[in-house]
């Protein structure tokens, strides 16, 4: 039996240890997150809060735009080709000078709306410091180091990062009307560490940053945009509620739900370290038997979890805002259940479409996905039933949508039969 878990071990052993590094970060994660949020929803006040909120959501629309699918992409080829020093140079000045592109047009786009939108120019400042995010996904290379599966730098690039940050926002957040310099010195952090980071990839790591001609940044335009739209097309229903809530309910009702979203999000956190650690792996391996032994174990654990959710869901609303919530609760344990078909799904999907190249399926996937939302969307409207309530409903609905289709997909794609018989035709 011990030999056999020292086997295990060490044929795994880069996986663990980039789980156990990623651990540690999403553990400190939460640690600053039940100090800080706590902090400034009291300190900011509800409709605040809410402004600042808004405007992360309107800053996480443009990232997509910044990120276009590169992070799942580069991942996957600087894993493939991280002993070719020429190809693994090209990838990372292809993607460094795509994203820069695509950041330099969404900040213009930026400027143009807080100077023609009435409510975003009483609030330009809040606005502009969270593009500070974007600059962060431009610059910051975890993709690089997820496809190297040195994970260690991504833990101590963010932890060093956010603890810093932290310590400027309990130093300098005094009142409500300081409420602009949230995404100042949080997105300041996040660009520092992205400069760090860079001179890891290109001084200690020893990449060139060499000029790619016009053709070949074209291609790979090309090849990422059914990734692409299939990020628009997910993250645009993620964000949409908090958009939605913020601009027809009020910046009350969105401080409620980003509290109940953020405590179900911590919960769907480790799902996030799953995906990154095991998608490099199982782009390089292919090893199908893996991906299913990891599935069932994820899975079963998570029902665990919503047990917990579920039960601690009222304290954990008195720890961060001070006072019992009805409304808070019943939101966390509404969107905890969206916690089952998002495990399940990231198996079929993202460790399993878009590692075997199915990336036209993977669109397919996050457009339904779009579409089923806007419907939802327009029969509330048309109804009269918009409200934090019914929103939250949409997000379970839509991702066991998700979690279905996917399976649906991964079946006609031969993809189950490799899942259960590891035949890896």
């Amino acid at each position: 039996m011990i030999k056999r878990v020292k086997t295990l071990v060490g044929n795994n052993r880069v996986v663990i240890e980039n789980f156990s590094f990623l651990s540690i970060l999403q553990v400190s994660n939460l640690i600053i997150f039940f100090l800080m949020i706590p902090f400034l929803f009291r300190v900011l006040g509800k409709e605040n809060y809410g402004v600042v909120v808004f405007a992360q959501t309107i800053a996480a629309y443009f990232s997509i735009v910044v990120n276009y699918g590169f992070n799942a992409t580069a991942t996957r080829d600087i894993s493939i080709f991280r002993n070719e020093a020429g190809k693994r140079s090209e990838i990372i000045s292809s993607v460094l000078i795509l994203k820069l592109g695509f950041l330099i047009t969404s900040l213009v786009l930026v400027l143009v709306l807080v100077n023609t939108i009435p409510f975003l120019k009483i609030n330009t400042l809040v606005f502009i410091f969270s593009m500070l995010y974007c600059i962060n996904e431009a610059l910051f290379p975890v993709w690089y180091f997820q496809g190297i599966e040195k994970m260690k730098y991504i833990t101590f690039l963010n932890l060093g990062t956010r603890i810093i940050s932290a310590f400027f926002v309990f130093f300098l957040i005094e009142d409500s009307d300081d409420y602009y310099k949230v995404p100042l010195i949080l997105g300041t952090g996040m660009v520092a560490g992205s400069i760090v980071g860079l001179v890891i990839v290109f001084r200690i790591k020893g990449n060139r940053f060499i000029m790619l001609p016009l053709s070949r940044l074209r291609g790979y335009i090309i090849v990422n945009f059914p990734l692409f739209f299939s990020n628009v097309s997910s993250q645009l229903y993620v964000h949409a509620n908090r958009l939605v809530i913020g601009t027809y309910l009020g910046m009350t009702d969105l401080a409620i739900y980003d509290v109940a979203e953020r405590i179900v999000n911590i919960v769907k956190v480790p799902l996030v370290v799953v995906g990154q650690v095991l998608f490099p792996k199982v782009s390089r391996d292919e090893n199908t038997d893996f991906i299913r032994k990891a599935m069932f174990i994820t899975l079963f654990i998570y029902a665990l979890v919503y047990a917990f959710l579920f039960a601690l869901a009222s304290p954990l609303v008195i720890l961060i805002t001070g006072t019992p919530n009805p409304m808070a609760v019943m939101l966390i344990r509404i969107l905890g259940l969206s916690v089952l078909p998002i495990c399940a799904g990231l198996f079929y999907s993202e460790l399993l479409l878009i590692p075997f190249g199915f990336l036209k399926d993977y669109a397919r996937l996050r457009t339904g996905s779009l579409i089923l939302y806007l419907l939802l969307l327009l029969i509330l409207s048309l109804t009269n039933y918009t409200g934090v309530v019914q929103l939250s409903l949409t997000v379970v609905i839509v991702e066991t949508f998700v979690f279905a289709y996917s399976y649906l997909l991964a079946y006609r794609n031969n993809l189950i039969p490799r899942l259960t018989y590891n035949n890896r035709s």
